[in-house]
């Protein structure tokens, strides 16, 4: 009995023993290697170059494009309206004795046809049958010395509006004062054909004078007295013209505009090897003329660099027929299109110093052909003579520092990276173009500042090129940026990723750029993660 309470006292001893020393048993960890995509993007042509900047060819290949507008001959140049209509004076010492009228007799009535004068204009020649006024104004003076205050009714027989509306109004001029007053006459059509229909440069006018219908009694009218008014036209816009416009020469310039064609291309420096280079001329106008460029120079402002057009084609007339107006009139006008081949000139140096402005100066020569009976020159004001200059760039081109740039949200919170033990961030950029590339890559904050530079000036060299310099075999490169603690903190703290690429020809050649052309880049995490249960 003794020895059986003894081994049970020392089994409970030795339960009590190891439940007094039992210890909390660790939870297991181990560490796993993981690659995670990051950044992924992939930049083709039209990413590089604005589709107004090139073309595709049959062949695949691009080829850099240039269309702009240099100049319009407008209206205004070819045909103005002289300010002067026309100025009359009435006086009454013809009379033998004073005359008494009553109220609303009537003292004088004319209708008479008067010439314009546009040869005042220097502008020889011109003959016109018809204008419409696109705007302006005509501004009647009147000065009345009779004594008796007058109404003084002014018409244009041959100025009608919307077809029916002629021109005409009646003003009340007090006397011993000058009465000035402008009228609209937008819209009006003036028929200078003259009361007979078979005259040039002639406009039709209605004049009256009438003793005031306010006036309290009969007035009396002595030889002294006297009347004089003045017409004329103010700011006046020709909405379309028909007629001759004479044999002319018109000069252009020298003037200069800005050049916006590369405000779209953040580049240093392009260069082209050749160009199919023409001028464009579209002819809106009904008359035949030689244009001729004297002058035309690429102004780069930014480094002070010019240079001028040069070549056979240069200061020599260019003959343009002249347009069609099926409808007279309504503006349904078929312009006539001539193109000069301007490749053999320097244009490809215009075109490289990357211009910002555009000189020149110009002629042109009206009605070459000179055939004055018919009448038949036309011009509407929405319809000039359009110069064009076009290039297909279509061999190699050289390009130095174009600058492309994106922008990446960032989620940096989804890596886990306070797991994270080692590792680094991986770029893999496969380069497919023909241009060597430098890399700069960012962290940035929600102002779009930078907290981390990943990379930078990292050379990343373009494809392999092949015998026609385009690229026969993409190149790839891989570059690791060590993970370190400023860079887990800047992976936690970012809010956008950002890259900027500085292109430049391969090799510092003139390349050729296909469609298929491509730069893809990613960045991988390769890290080795803590993993605890």
């Amino acid at each position: 009995m003794r020895f059986y309470f003894g081994g049970i006292l020392f089994t409970v001893m030795v339960m009590f023993f190891l439940t007094g020393c039992k210890k909390e048993r660790p939870k297991p960890s181990w560490d796993v290697e993981l690659l995670t995509p990051l950044i992924a993007d992939t930049i083709n042509v039209e990413d590089i170059l604005d589709s107004d900047f090139f073309s595709v060819n049959p062949d695949g290949t691009v080829s850099l494009v240039f269309d702009d507008e240099l100049y319009q001959v407008n209206v205004d140049s070819l045909v103005e309206l002289p300010d002067t209509l026309f100025s009359w004076g009435f006086g009454l010492e013809a009379l033998p004795n004073p005359i008494t009228l009553q109220p609303g007799d009537t003292i004088i009535k004319e209708i008479f046809d008067w010439p314009l004068d546009i040869d005042s204009y220097d502008i020889q020649g011109v003959k016109l049958v018809e204008a419409l006024i696109r705007s302006g104004q005509i501004v009647f003076e009147a000065f009345d010395q009779s004594g008796t205050d007058l109404e003084v009714v002014l018409g244009i027989n041959s100025a009608v509006r919307n077809e029916i509306d002629t021109f005409l109004v009646a003003e009340k001029v007090l006397k011993d004062e000058v009465f000035s007053m402008a009228y609209d006459v937008s819209d009006y059509m003036l028929n200078l054909t003259g009361s007979e229909g078979d005259t040039i440069n002639m406009l039709n006018y209605y004049l009256a004078l009438i003793v005031h219908p306010d006036e309290p009694g009969p007035v009396t009218l002595f030889p002294a007295d006297s009347f004089a008014v003045n017409i004329y036209f103010e700011q006046i816009l020709i909405n379309y013209a028909l007629g001759y416009f004479g044999q002319n020469t018109f000069y252009f310039g020298p003037e200069s505009y800005p050049f916006d064609f590369f405000d779209g291309l953040d580049v240093s420096g392009l260069s082209i090897e050749n160009a199919d280079v023409n001028l464009q001329i579209e002819n809106y106008y009904g008359l035949e003329a030689n244009l001729k460029i004297q002058e035309l120079t690429a102004i780069n402002n930014q480094n002070g660099t010019t240079v001028s057009l040069e070549g056979e084609l240069v200061g020599t007339d260019l003959f343009i027929d002249r347009a069609t107006d099926p409808s007279p009139g309504m503006g349904t006008v078929e312009p006539h299109t001539e193109i000069f081949d301007f490749s053999e000139t320097n244009f490809p140096e215009l075109f490289s110093i990357l211009p910002d402005e555009i000189s020149y100066t110009m002629t042109l020569q009206t009605n070459v052909l000179e055939d004055s009976t018919n009448y038949n020159n036309f011009l509407y004001y929405d319809y000039p003579i359009r110069v064009y200059m076009q290039a297909a760039v279509n061999g190699g081109i050289k390009i130095d520092s174009l600058l492309e740039s994106a922008r990446f949200e960032w989620n940096g919170e989804g890596i886990q990276i306070d797991k994270v033990t080692a590792g680094n961030l991986v770029l893999v950029l496969t380069n497919g173009f023909p241009f060597n590339l430098d890399m700069n890559l960012y962290f940035q904050d929600e102002n779009f500042q930078n907290i981390d530079t990943l990379l930078y000036g990292e050379f990343l060299p373009g494809g392999l090129l092949d015998e026609n310099q385009g690229v026969s075999e993409p190149v790839e490169t891989r570059i690791e940026v060590p993970l370190d603690d400023p860079l887990k903190e800047s992976i936690k703290s970012a809010k956008y990723s950002y890259y900027e690429l500085v292109i430049n020809s391969a090799q510092g050649e003139h390349v050729v750029i296909h469609t298929s052309d491509f730069v893809r880049f990613k960045v991988i995490g390769d890290f080795t993660y803590l993993f605890e249960q």
